[in-house]
């Protein structure tokens, strides 16, 4: 006898992306078993009893009989997949208990189930919607849960137990998504600093402004950190383009959408936690922070090797990712930014008393290599904590700037794309350029300047953007000073 058929489709995650799961039951006469094939992963192989159990306590019944499941294709390991609705659902069309289809024929099915027959999934499912919409306007069988999730556009059937698979279920159509809600809650404030802070500060709206690697060091509690982290909230959403290419690495999705990714790993993190890696590749903190910045406080705490492994992804903004049998490149095209303290009791060049050698004030600069400080190009000091906080800081107003300053870079690199001007004016010489740079030190300089000159929405780089780029740029030297 021919074996009853049915098919249903549903999504599989996978760190670049989705693919599409052909999800077929088959059911024939024979010993009851009930057999996943297609690669499956332990967690989809042990829902055999939990869809069984939770068909029954929705008061349907499995056939005794011998039921195969194969997943397409059959050739890709399955590592991240949530079947257990599709499964259900092409259970119950197989053996005819569902006796009207109301659902579209390609909806795609995503969703586990508890032993009550309830419909589970959170926001783990939402990378997979996502992603998917991108690709183009798909129609999906969701978890009731997710209904008050931020969802992209497209048509939604939303179920909250097996039960209502039998019921006439109303397509919900999403024309908007809730992006700019977070956008609109921002709550900003005014900061006072010193005039210090205010340069260090300056130069950190630079960095984040034109992509270009800060280093800020400083004694304990000059405002370090602090500074850092008044910048969060002033960095302005992604861009569309930004959006699409960060989603797939993002921790939290619900909130990348919106926000600009600010990712603060502590000195204590491993190698693998950082850029990523094992052998199915797991993303590090260089991939949540793509599109936007990754802050190492204490950062000459982190072990050496970290820190030199970060050159490579620093200036190229993707990492290569070799496997026995598979080379993919994953984005990290992450701005950094650091803070440190200049030894181990943090007082070397400040008004406090530093108990420490030059030996030891070396040994503890040593992790810095000259090729990893060649990639910094905004280096700036923060001794000073005692001095009277006279300059008032609107961040509402910085914020507005930044956007305007953005919007401003984009047009003029579009101008000169199609014009086919260089990015930076003829008219600077190479006697004007500091013969102390390096080549890379030269090329900082001159983005740099070009980047303070978008900031001040000058069409021209100027005097004083050049100067004002060679004081950030030589601040490097202080390291060196010591030897």
């Amino acid at each position: 006898m021919f074996p009853k058929l049915a098919n249903v489709r549903s999504l599989l995650y996978e760190w670049d992306g989705t693919k599409d799961i052909e999800v077929e039951v088959a059911i024939r006469p024979g010993l009851p078993l009930f057999q996943i094939l297609g690669l499956a992963p332990t967690t989809t192989k042990e829902s055999r009893d939990r869809i069984r159990l939770a068909l029954e306590a929705s008061g349907f019944y499995f056939p005794m009989q011998t039921v195969v499941v194969n997943l397409r294709p059959t050739h890709i390991l399955k590592k991240t997949v949530y079947l257990d609705l599709a499964i259900a659902y092409a259970l119950l069309r197989a053996t005819s208990q569902i006796s009207r289809i109301c659902l579209p024929e390609d909806a795609l099915f995503l969703g586990n189930l508890g032993l009550n027959g309830q419909a589970i999934g959170g926001s783990e499912l939402l990378p997979l919607v996502w992603l998917k919409q991108r690709q183009g306007r798909s129609t999906f069988v969701l978890p009731l849960e997710l209904r008050e999730k931020n969802l992209p556009e497209g048509d939604y059937y939303f179920v909250s137990s097996l039960q209502d698979l039998e019921t006439e279920i109303k397509p919900v159509t999403i024309t908007t998504s809730n992006e700019d809600s977070l956008e609109s809650n921002q709550q900003f404030q005014r900061i006072l600093m010193t005039k210090e802070q205010t340069y260090v500060f300056q130069g950190l709206i630079y960095s984040f402004l034109g992509k270009h690697h800060s280093f800020v060091m400083g004694s304990p509690g000059s405002g370090k950190t602090f500074l850092h982290q008044i910048l969060r909230p002033l960095l302005p959403p992604l861009s569309k383009t930004e959006k699409e290419s960060y989603s797939v690495f993002s921790p939290n999705f619900e909130t990348s959408v919106v926000q600009r990714p600010f990712r603060s790993p502590h000195h204590s993190a491993s190698e693998v936690g950082l850029l990523g890696g094992g052998s199915n590749f797991q993303k590090g903190e260089i991939s949540f922070a793509h599109g936007g910045i990754l802050f190492l406080d204490e950062a000459l705490e982190f072990k050496e090797r970290i820190l030199e492994s970060l050159r490579e992804p620093m200036e190229e903004g993707h990492l290569e990712v070799v496997r026995w049998k598979d080379k993919f490149r994953v984005p990290a095209n992450f701005t950094l930014m650091m803070a440190a303290n200049p030894c181990r009791c943090g007082n070397y060049a400040s008004e406090s008393q530093c108990h420490c050698s030059l030996h030891k004030i070396r040994m503890y600069l040593q992790k810095i290599s000259g090729a990893f400080l060649d990639r910094i190009c905004i280096f700036s000091t923060l001794f000073s904590s005692g001095d009277a906080r006279c300059v008032e800081i609107d961040e509402s107003l910085i914020r507005k700037k930044i956007i305007k300053a953005m919007q401003f870079r984009e047009d003029r690199l579009y101008s000169e794309i199609i014009q086919g001007k260089e990015s930076l004016t003829q008219n600077i010489s190479r006697s004007t350029m500091p013969s102390k740079f390096s080549f890379r030190k030269q090329k900082q300089w001159r983005d740099l300047s070009r980047t303070i000159a978008d900031f001040d929405l000058s069409p021209q780089v100027k005097e004083v953007h050049l100067e004002e780029a060679s004081r950030y740029i030589s601040g490097y030297e202080w390291i060196y000073s010591l030897g």
